[in-house]
């Protein structure tokens, strides 16, 4: 007929009706944070009736990275999850992990709520919850001084000082007696076991993990700082024989995962180990020159020492030379007072020569051959006499004075 047109059915058009039309699944509900917290850590048992471990399963660890909200995961809830986990949980082995996973967490608030809580609940579980404090890092750097260390270096000194004492204390008592409840020393509670040496030692470390989070997240140490202090911690858990087979796999495996973050770690350590390299460098570059510097001033020091020596062996010569002459001067003096004693002596000897030789020798002739020239009639001939005896006595005398 004239205007009518065959059904024509697109291939496509066919193969959509024929589909079933696929129910789109429910959004899955977001569990509250404190509530998946509280099933992490409850006490359930094996088909052996023994106590599971807490774990934090991929999902969990999720949720809380994502985790926004503030509520729920208050004090109340960590008194109560205390008491499952203290039987869970009692190497900290889950709340270590939930501390990472908080520490992940996007938002500012609930990752520093998590954190107080994680802080909290290991302050409930530790070897001294006796002391009931409810913040045991910051009771531990209450009593740092800031003697020379780090918050970190003070935290990882601390309880391992502590840790130490406990771990003796264990090892020192008999397997079958449970250690006295004392002051320094606290047995677990009825509700946990013993701990071996090596769970306190697992326990230590995943406080001082706890403690170095909550440390960067309060800003009390910077990321390097915490990359070291991780780092080291990450070294005790080295295998006593590692094999570079698993290594190579291991890498292998993280590269498949798209894991940047491994990357991101290995190319820092590698910086690290250039800057050392470079620093090492410079260092070797100062020492040279250091020791370059210090051949310099030892050859100075031996020249001055020598020139020192010459110094002082020609002020022990002129010291002698003066001494010497000191000693001549001294004898030179003893001689001259010795001439003008002996001259004194010769002066009084001859002015007493003179004296006599002029009062007596000559003045007494004088005077008598004047007396004998001054008579009326002289007496020439006896004053000649006298003039005679006075020249003899001269001519004899001044003989003493020439010699």
């Amino acid at each position: 007929m004239i205007g009518h047109e065959p059904d024509t059915v697109l291939p496509q058009q066919q193969a959509a009706e024929s589909k079933p039309v696929r129910k789109q699944k429910p959004a899955p509900q977001v569990k509250p944070i404190a509530e998946i917290i509280s099933q992490i850590f409850e006490v359930s048992q094996d088909k052996g009736e023994n106590t599971k471990p807490a774990i934090l399963s991929k999902a969990d660890f999720k949720a809380i990275v994502s985790c926004q909200a503030t509520g729920g995961f208050d004090a109340q809830l960590a008194d109560k999850v205390a008491v499952s986990a203290i039987k869970t949980d009692p190497q900290l082995n889950a709340l270590a992990h939930l501390a990472v996973a908080a520490s992940r967490c996007r938002e500012d608030a609930p990752r520093n709520a998590l954190l107080t809580f994680c802080v909290r609940l290991a302050s409930a579980l530790w070897i001294n919850r006796h002391r009931e404090s409810h913040d045991l890092f910051q009771d531990i750097w209450d009593a740092d001084k800031g003697l020379g260390s780090t918050p970190l270096r003070f935290l990882r000194n601390a309880l391992a000082a502590l840790y130490h004492k406990r771990v003796e204390y264990i090892r020192s008592s008999a397997p079958v007696t449970p250690p006295a409840v004392t002051d320094d020393v606290k047995a677990c509670s009825a509700e946990s076991e013993l701990l071996t040496p090596a769970e306190l030692v697992r326990q230590r470390d995943n406080l001082l993990l706890i403690g170095g989070l909550w440390l960067l997240a309060k800003g009390k140490s910077n990321p390097p700082q915490a990359i070291e202090f991780f780092a080291e911690l990450l070294d005790e858990r080295q295998s006593r024989t590692p094999s570079n087979r698993d290594v190579a796999l291991y890498l292998a495996e993280q590269y498949v995962q798209h894991k940047s973050l491994l990357a991101d770690t290995l190319g820092y350590f590698k910086q690290q180990a250039n800057e050392q390299v470079t620093h090492g460098k410079r260092l070797q570059s100062a020492l040279e020159h250091s020791e370059q510097e210090a051949a310099r001033v030892k050859t100075q020091l031996t020249e001055h020492k020598r020139i020192i020596e010459e110094q002082a062996q020609l002020i022990a010569e002129l010291k002698a030379e003066i001494t010497q002459l000191q000693r001549t001067l001294e004898d030179q003096q003893l001689d001259e007072r010795a001439k003008r004693t002996h001259l004194r002596d010769n002066t009084g000897q001859v002015k007493a020569k003179a004296f006599n030789l002029l009062a007596e020798d000559v003045l007494e002739p004088l005077k008598l051959s004047l007396s004998a020239l001054q008579r009326e009639k002289p007496k020439t001939e006896v004053a000649a006499h006298h003039i005679e005896l006075a020249v003899e006595s001269i001519e004899r005398d001044i003989k003493w004075f020439k010699e």
